[in-house]
């Protein structure tokens, strides 16, 4: 069901990225090649980096919230495997600004939200911080207006009280 709904979420990103493409930032590239290449980066992050960021999530807050035990070994299995991704991303982000190329697209919007736990409540930072060029990545991602505005929404609990 998990993978459903991720699937879904990014066809419906997909959607809305190219319903609203004239507006604001054109998220999926303005050539054939970028396409090709956000779509690239979309799936890596469905099946080499987000399985594990999930397994992390799941294990470190999720579990521990509703009293079940966190799985140590799968911690451990998940960081190392995610630590292998995060290093293909450090090698991809020395070559281009972005995972796609030099333009901020679907690709790198659709790591905010795990990422952002990874760097906050999950407590493993250090994933992105020991990471020259990931850092600068999350860095950049991170401190868009756009995702700022997102965070605030969030703390103030979707209902602008």
């Amino acid at each position: 069901m998990v993978t459903t709904l991720c699937s879904e979420s990014r066809a419906i990103m997909r959607y809305y990225a190219a319903k609203y493409k004239l507006q604001g930032t054109d998220l999926l590239g303005g050539t054939v090649e970028e396409t090709g290449l956000v779509d690239q980066w979309l799936e890596v992050e469905a099946h080499n980096f987000n399985p594990h960021i999930y397994s992390l999530t799941i294990q470190i807050m999720f579990y521990p919230a509703v009293g079940t035990p966190t799985d140590e070994k799968a911690v451990a299995e998940s960081e190392e495997k995610l630590g292998k991704v995060l290093d293909v991303y450090e090698q991809r982000l020395s070559e281009s600004k972005y995972l796609a190329g030099d333009f901020f697209s679907l690709a790198d919007l659709s790591h905010l939200p795990f990422t952002q736990y990874l760097v906050g409540p999950i407590g493993k930072e250090y994933m992105i911080r020991s990471r020259k060029h990931v850092s600068a990545w999350w860095d950049d991602i991170s401190g868009r207006d756009s995702w700022k505005r997102v965070l605030e929404l969030e703390s103030k609990g979707w209902a602008g009280n």
